[in-house]
């Protein structure tokens, strides 16, 4: 089930990341900071938040993540292993980290043209660490796009 919710959720994270960065890239050539978006920042925001407490949940529970954890030696041998256990795990936090701390600086901006440019910036890297951290199926520790 949250395995489930996990994989359809990333289409959110990732289609409201990609609408917030086009709206934030377009936005940094003189338009004034409105509701709009902020709500679009915050729409990415709170879908990178759901979706990496659900894959914490996940993580917690999950019978490969425990297996590589009785023998983390062994586990970061193995590519899989070491992708599900760490470097999914550290990535997305980063991400999510990157989208905090970019919104926060980017509200306390003065000028609007600062404000965007601070929330573009936020919004790039947060995506770009979801988009690396995500087990795209042509990697060798590969998923399917859907449930």
């Amino acid at each position: 089930m949250l395995l489930a919710l996990h994989s359809v959720l990333r289409w959110f994270v990732l289609l409201g990341g990609l609408a917030a960065t086009g709206l934030a890239f377009q936005a940094m050539r003189g338009q004034p900071w409105t509701p709009l978006h902020k709500r679009a920042n915050l729409i990415y925001l709170i879908a990178l938040d759901t979706q990496f407490l659900i894959g914490a949940v996940q993580w917690l529970q999950s019978p490969l993540v425990a297996q590589a954890r009785a023998d983390m030696h062994t586990a970061m041998h193995d590519a899989t292993l070491r992708f599900f256990t760490v470097e999914h795990p550290v990535l997305m936090l980063l991400a999510l980290g990157a989208m905090h701390a970019g919104y926060g600086i980017a509200k306390k901006a003065g000028a609007d043209r600062t404000k965007h440019r601070n929330a573009f910036l936020a919004l790039a890297a947060s995506l770009l660490l979801v988009v690396a951290a995500i087990p795209w199926p042509f990697r060798a520790v590969g998923r399917a796009l859907f449930p």
